[in-house]
Order: C-alpha cells, then sequence, then structure tokens
C-alpha cells in the first residue's frame, strides 16, 4: 500500500493510505528528508521513500495545472 504525508510535525507525520484513511507515523519512523507530498511505502515495520513514484505524481499534477491555465 502506498501513503501520502499529508502533515508533518515535530514528531508525529499525518499519512493518507490509499484508502483515504489517515494514519499518524512517529517522525523518527519515516526516512530522513521526507517533506508532505511525498509517497511512502511499508515494509514491515520500515517506511520506504518511494522517489520515482513521487516524482511521477507530482508531474501528473503539473501537467493537470498547466491544462487549466492554457
Amino acid at each position: 500500500m502506498k501513503y501520502t504525508i499529508d502533515r508533518m510535525g515535530e514528531t508525529i507525520v499525518i499519512c493518507e493510505d490509499e484508502n483515504g484513511d489517515m494514519v499518524k507515523v512517529r517522525a523518527s519512523a519515516l526516512p530522513e528528508g521526507v517533506k508532505e507530498g511525498d509517497i511512502l511505502s511499508r515494509e514491515d515495520e520500515i517506511w520506504i521513500f518511494e522517489k520515482e513514484e513521487t516524482k511521477r505524481r507530482r508531474q501528473k499534477i503539473r501537467d493537470k495545472l498547466k491544462g487549466l491555465t492554457e
């Protein structure tokens, strides 16, 4: 399952899963350097930053916004 970082606090991060459910995660459990909007997956108890999926989704959003402004 993929998770999108919705918002970040100093100790707690709120992620939205593919079903739209919100999940609280300890910030210290996440890979260093992640930010709001990044895509994560989880393998056992390890959170993985899905860099390529994040780039793909951000490009899709940019393309949609570009289509709206043309």
